[in-house]
């Protein structure tokens, strides 16, 4: 943007800074005690145990020990979920505090935000280590994705409640986030590396320190530059979706990095007196937050490639504002929301549930159309069908091995039928050293080992951006969708000349037919089908595996169908740790077809019991 149009814009509306996030200090003025929305009774029902939970508990101390876990044993969850249980008890007070009005929260509040300060450096070992070597001595002066939200957090806080709360404390925060991010990011020695990359980090760490120095640098002039290198960063940021808004990343980074892009945009409208939207001015902004609706499945399902939780439910904040911002934007259900307070505290999502909420609006804007769609760009096609009284959906993608929190993924697929999800995706593992380091794809969730793909000689599919997908056909009609890909690419087999993989989604009868194509340089090679579930297989006769779901009342069953003469069926059960450090059980269905001639076509459908 023109540095003329926008500092004009800032001065024009320096008066108001005390006014800014007006949304929330409207909420402090008269809390919102009781509520006949089940929406918010949802999010205050969530805060009040654990609200009593940390009145019971003292504020966890970081010890040396577990902050060096993550150098020492490569491990992370043990030093984190102290340090998150802070931000998480941060979170819960202001939630709190804009419900019953901040006295009976004050003391605990400024203990909470005093604990934080004393921290030896608000960066996470992981990010620490890995992304800046150059940090030795002056580790409390980095910034990676949870600098710049503690940051944001605290100053969000002194300034809604800056009535309220001790003079001290007040000052000690803006101190320490001064010395730790605000002036490291000002003195532009040279770039960090999330300044110019196209995933999460740059809308998240960027958009954080724009809201803070919203909030801290009230002098336009002052704040000129640091907004100029913010919007700088957020361009960056776009880049990364394809240009019909896909987020690679998946729907849980969507969330966090265009939660950010959202949250940043709003406050600078604010402070430019409504003169500066980017939230509005950007066209493919508006792509971007129409994502989530092109990848739910049905009902909390989602089509979670890559590290994603393979349910998601509607932040009712956020949403509440795109619903706002743009007419086109849908939600499945509001039945299933995910926690206000999530695992890693993220503050400004939960002020926004509670100060941005819109009930009526998200009433209206419920419920999507059962329709396909196919994102070209990012090689995606969601299917959705209404087959007598059962909802079925299926997603396939294409794309490449080099995609952010990258699986080698390329011909998956996800079936879902009436809630109950039969062939799987396993989402993001838990993180550890090894998880981003070399040793990535010998996990299950990560490896084409783990996702409904081919293995061919005892091989699977190789990362990097040159194994990637060509799209052949891709068919959307009322009655079928057709998904063709060429996947020999995928693979760095040397023998192998061609392997398209196709899909017909029958809307009518509910059936998927997955069709591959082999052909290799010569006869001899070994081809095998992989299929994930976490549904017990069993082997009804040949050629015809049952899966079973007995969690509902009512027993469902699929069936998946292939040549008993052509294909040797074997299961395996395995366990795979999940994002959260739970092991589940994951079922392996392999039909291998041994010594193949030069070319093979292999046919199996799944079909509704």
């Amino acid at each position: 943007m023109n540095s003329r149009l926008l500092l004009e814009a800032l001065l024009e509306a320096e008066s108001d800074h005390s006014r800014l996030f007006g949304e929330a200090l409207q909420v402090v003025q008269t809390p919102i005690k009781q509520t006949e929305s089940p929406l918010l009774a949802s999010v205050y029902n969530e805060i009040t145990p654990l609200i009593q939970a940390f009145e019971r508990e003292p504020i966890a101390a970081l010890p040396f020990k577990e902050w060096d876990f993550y150098r020492s044993q490569g491990t992370r969850m043990e030093f984190e979920t102290r340090y998150f249980d802070r931000r998480r008890r941060l979170a819960a007070l202001v939630v709190a505090a804009l419900k019953d009005g901040i006295e009976p929260y004050v003391s605990a509040l400024e203990d909470t935000i005093w604990a934080i300060c004393d921290e030896y450096t608000w960066c996470l070992p992981a990010h620490l280590m890995n992304h800046d070597a150059a940090v030795e001595g002056e580790e409390f002066k980095h910034i990676d994705l949870f600098a710049s939200e503690t940051a944001h957090a605290l100053s969000e806080t002194c300034h809604i409640f800056r009535d309220q709360l001790n003079g001290i404390v007040v000052r000690r925060v803006h101190r320490e986030i001064m010395n730790r991010v605000l002036e490291p990011y000002m003195a532009i020695k040279r770039a960090y590396w999330w300044e110019t990359c196209d995933i999460n980090w740059s809308a998240v760490c960027a958009g954080n320190i724009g809201m803070t120095a919203i909030y801290l640098i009230p002098d336009s002039k002052a704040l000129l530059p640091i907004i100029g290198r913010v919007l700088a960063s957020m361009d960056c940021f776009l880049e990364g979706f394809s240009d019909e808004g896909a987020c690679l990343e998946g729907l849980g980074y969507w969330y966090y990095g265009f939660g950010y892009y959202v949250y940043f945009s709003e406050l600078l409208k604010q402070r430019t007196g409504g003169k500066v939207d980017i939230l509005q001015t950007d066209a493919k902004a508006r792509r971007v937050a129409q994502f989530p609706q092109r990848c739910f499945l049905q009902g909390n399902h989602i089509a979670n490639f890559s590290d994603c939780s393979k349910k998601n439910g509607i932040q009712i904040g956020i949403f509440s504002r795109l619903c706002e911002q743009f007419a086109e934007i849908r939600i499945p259900t509001l039945a299933n929301q995910p926690h206000t307070i999530d695992h890693c505290g993220r503050f400004a999502s939960a002020v926004r549930n509670v100060v941005w909420l819109n009930v009526p609006l998200l009433r209206e804007r419920e419920e999507m159309p059962l329709q396909s769609d196919f994102l070209s760009e990012a090689q995606w096609m969601v299917s959705r069908a209404e087959v007598g009284n059962k909802v079925v959906s299926f997603a396939a993608k294409g794309g490449h091995n080099d995609e952010p929190h990258n699986h080698n993924d390329i011909g998956h697929f996800l079936w879902v039928v009436d809630g109950v999800r039969w062939f799987e995706d396993l989402g993001a593992g838990l993180y550890t050293k090894q998880y981003f380091g070399d040793e990535r794809y010998s996990i299950l969730c990560n490896s084409s080992a783990g996702h409904s793909v081919p293995i061919i000689n005892g091989n699977y599919q190789q990362e990097g951006r040159s194994h990637g997908a060509q799209v052949l056909a891709a068919d959307l009609s009322e009655r079928s969708d057709r998904f063709s890909l060429d996947l020999a690419k995928a693979y760095a087999e040397p023998t192998l000349e061609k392997l398209e993989r196709s899909f017909e989604f029958d809307k009518q009868q509910g059936k998927l037919t997955l069709s591959d194509v082999f052909e290799f340089r010569e006869s001899g090679a070994a081809v095998t089908e992989r299929f994930i579930t976490q549904h017990k297989p069993v082997l009804r006769q040949a050629g015809e595996i049952v899966l079973a779901d007995s969690s509902a009342e009512k027993v469902s069953q699929q069936v998946l169908r292939y040549d008993a003469e052509q294909l040797q069926a074997s299961f395996q059960a395995v366990e795979h740790q999940n994002h959260e450090g739970g092991t589940e059980t994951v079922y392996l269905i392999d039909l291998a077809a041994a010594e193949v001639g030069a070319q093979v076509s292999i046919v199996v459908t799944l079909e509704l019991a």
